[in-house]
């Protein structure tokens, strides 16, 4: 085997024997030289396979130091060749790792050996060296470290990368608890138990280092060497691996626990896995249906194909509402997600899809749930007001595009607070039911029932050819509604009125046109209820004189002049003697004159007004009592009317009483009247009455005779006077019948201990009989008119 060889020796005659020798052994020999300090640039010239170096050399370095520095640039063996070998120069040798030594003289067999020993060792280290150098790169491209401890010692060894990112252990400490250091502190039993163990080993272990958290994978082999036991393993930064193990472990608890239904497509889309929801879903289990198609078994003919939605998706995923089948054949509404999955070991090809769906029935029924709730009233089971609007905007526009008439029923029932304040809100509600029902059974196909609130009704007739149309509609209604109505151990009857107004004839947008039948409506009630009336512009302006009239006497509420005070006087019949007055709000508007009080006073009980005017009406009479008094002595009494609104108002005895103190008024002067046809409508009034009553108020039972007070209930009311209607008394002397009526009101008076008083007494004949019947009291144009204060 020919190897090159470098010579260094400073003898001349030695170095060319050496050579001969070299060359005569079949070597070859690439340069020689003399001087220490030359041998670094030969060997980089002419590198050699091995270097004989005497260790005494011509010039100041000698062969020791000349081989420590070629060491340094290469990797050559050395073999010393030399004379000496005492103790000091065999310690300078040594620093070299020379791999041979050989003492001159020495033969030629002898230096042969010694070549080939060198020569092989040398490749036998340099076969180590790149098996560790392969090694360790592995490792450092897997991202490990070596170690090793020796249990016999308590050394620990480690590679270079070995403490990368880890906490670095005191290394005056033991190895066993270097080992340590690198963990966490609860991990340290665990550790050492694996170890009193063993036996080979490969765990998890939570790192020393807590934000962030980290994991390290230890592997540890047990061995025996020359005595020593010993541990080698790796070490290994898992944290990310744990992390991905962390994941997937959650992403298989949610596919087996989520209620949304979950398929796992291959890239040909065909079932290699499903969820357990997805079997709950559809009745399906996973062996039915892998290796299947999706479309051959979860959706319905007229779904778009999810094969070609999966060819199709021009992003990562799809979704939207599908129908899909059960196992069962029936169908239900899903929400669909449809995904892909890339493969990165195949440069982002598809490898998988995830199809996923849930069943929203629940959430559909609960969307019609919501719809019926938000367009239905809740009691009657019609539309509500929301629904009148949106249909009534759309026949609007379908009645424009087909050039067609449309008509509005606007119904509301007479009678029915009566109802709810005899019998209760139930059987209130139970009559508005049937009610409901009862329109119901006269809508046609494409009509729509309405209820607007209250007791409000709302009927839209589209497509009619005539106005008459809607007529014969009414007539219908007003003749069903008025059949008597069961409710409970009651009968009852009630009536209604109904406005009509058409499109286009009378409006043409959704407000004018609801505004129209609205006074229709009430142009009914005016008229006398139980019937319907047709939308004609003067109602439109009679609606806006009362607009007008009820803003101006809000206004009027608050000025000196406008609203005044009058007195009509109240005598006693037997000797004509003034015994009271009956106090009569009179309003003299600035521009209008003079306004009857039957038409402001109505206004303002459709407005909400009459609680002020009423405020108003008590807080002038108690500042003119005491001027009255004064005038007409201590004796007289005041009557003040009372509209049922007022009654309704919880703080009207204490607004009276607190008055009363104000103006230093006995209320014991004072006729509280109410009519009999209020009184009748409303039984809930009676508490506030019994309460005016403690105050020392007289209750007056104004216009008596022409409501339906039955004798029983007359009897129970907390009244004190009763005053006879003017209709009657304009008759006597003309009507037989009157006198005996306003006579039996009298009897009926005098045994209840009423006082009874008659108004509206204009002649002598009229008082004449007055007296002889034997009433109480008077008050009429024969007597005196009513008049302010002044």
């Amino acid at each position: 085997m020919q190897t090159n060889i470098l010579i260094v020796e400073d003898e001349y005659i030695v170095s060319l024997d050496l050579k001969n020798t070299l060359e005569d052994l079949g070597h070859r020999v690439t340069g020689t030289i003399a001087r220490g300090e030359d041998v670094v640039a030969k060997a980089l010239e002419f590198p050699p396979d091995l270097v004989l170096m005497d260790i005494q050399l011509a010039d100041k370095m000698r062969g020791t130091e000349a081989a420590e520095q070629l060491k340094k640039q290469m990797d050559v063996p050395v073999i010393f060749l030399t004379a000496y070998c005492d103790e000091n120069v065999l310690e300078q040798a040594e620093k070299s790792f020379p791999h041979g030594y050989l003492i001159k003289p020495f033969d030629r067999r002898e230096l042969e050996a010694s070549i080939r020993m060198a020569v092989i060792r040398h490749q036998a280290e340099l076969k180590v060296r790149n098996s560790e150098q392969r090694l360790q790169q592995t490792l450092n491209a897997a991202k490990m470290s070596h170690w090793q401890l020796n249990l016999t010692t308590d050394q620990l060894n480690t590679d270079d990368s070995f403490y990368d990112n880890l906490q670095r252990p005191d290394a005056t400490e033991g190895g066993l608890s270097q080992l340590k250091a690198i963990l966490a502190d609860d991990e340290h039993q665990r550790l050492s138990q694996l170890f009193a163990r063993k036996r080979d080993f490969n765990t998890v272990f939570t790192a020393a280092r807590k934000k962030p958290l980290q994991y390290l994978e230890l592997f540890g082999h047990f061995q025996t060497s020359q005595n020593q036991h010993l541990i080698s393993g790796i070490l290994r930064d898992v944290t990310s691996k744990q992390k991905e193990e962390l994941q997937l472990r959650q992403a298989n608890t949610v596919f087996k626990t989520t209620s949304e239904a979950i398929l796992v497509l291959d890239d040909a889309g065909e079932v290699i896995s499903v969820n357990p929801a997805f079997s709950l879903v559809t009745g399906y289990s996973e062996a039915e249906v892998r290796g299947m198609k999706p479309d051959n078994f979860l959706y319905s003919q007229q779904s778009f194909p999810v094969a070609v939605r999966l060819q199709e998706l021009s992003s990562s995923h799809w979704s939207g509402e599908v129908e899909c089948k059960r196992k069962d054949g029936s169908f239900f509404p899903a929400w669909q997600h449809l995904c892909k999955v890339r493969a990165p070991m195949t440069q982002g090809a598809i490898s998988h899809y995830v199809v996923m769906f849930s069943d929203i029935s629940a959430l559909r029924r609960a969307e019609e749930h919501l719809a019926t709730l938000a367009f239905s009233d809740h009691l009657t089971g019609l539309g509500n007001r929301v629904k009148l609007e949106k249909m009534l905007r759309t026949e609007l526009i379908r009645a424009n595009r087909n050039q067609s008439m449309l008509g509005i029923l606007y119904l509301d029932l007479d009678g029915f607070k009566l109802v709810n304040d005899t019998l209760g809100h139930h059987a209130g509600d139970l009559l508005l039911q049937e009610v409901a029902k009862r329109i119901s059974q006269l809508t046609r196909a494409g009509d729509v029932a309405t209820r607007v609130g209250g007791d409000e009704f709302v009927l839209v007739v589209p497509d009619i050819h005539h106005p008459s149309d809607c007529l014969r509609i009414a007539e219908k209604i007003l003749l069903i509604i008025g059949q008597d109505i069961s409710l409970q151990d009651n009968i009852v009857n009630v009536s209604a009125s109904i406005g009509i107004a058409c499109y286009p004839d009378d409006a043409t947008s959704y407000e004018e046109l609801l505004k129209c039948a609205d006074l229709a409506m009430f142009a009914a009630k005016d008229d006398g209820r139980n019937r319907f009336s047709f939308f004609n512009p003067l109602m439109a302006e009679k609606t806006r004189q009362r607009v007008q009239i009820e803003k101006d006497l809000k206004t009027a509420l608050y000025k000196t002049d406008e609203l005044i005070m009058y007195y009509q006087p109240i005598v006693r019949i037997n000797d004509q003697e003034l015994r009271g007055f009956e106090a009569l709000i009179r309003w003299d508007h600035p521009t209008m004159g003079f306004i009857p009080p039957d038409r402001f006073i109505k206004v303002a009980e459709q407005s909400n007004l009459i609680n002020e005017v009423g405020d108003w009406v008590f807080q002038q009479v108690f500042k003119d009592i005491p001027e009255l008094i004064q005038r007409y002595g201590k004796d007289i009494t005041l009557s003040i009317n009372l509209s049922v609104r007022q009654l309704e108002d919880q703080q009207l005895a204490d607004k009276i009483r607190l008055l009363a103190a104000r103006f230093d008024v006995s209320l014991s002067m004072i006729y509280l009247e109410i009519t009999e046809t209020a009184l009748s409508q409303s039984h809930s009034l009676l508490n506030t009455l019994d309460q005016l009553r403690c105050l020392g108020a007289r209750i007056s039972v104004d216009d008596f005779g022409t409501g339906y007070s039955s004798l029983s209930r007359l009897r129970e009311l907390p009244i004190d006077c009763l005053k006879i209607d003017r209709a009657f008394v304009i008759s006597l002397g003309k009507d037989r019948s009157s006198a005996e009526i306003v006579r039996a009101i009298c009897a009926l008076g005098k045994a209840l201990g009423l006082i009874i008083i008659a108004e509206g007494v204009e002649t002598q004949a009229q008082y004449q009989i007055l007296k002889d019947i034997g009433c109480d009291k008077a008050q009429g144009y024969l007597f005196g008119r009513p008049g302010p204060l002044g």
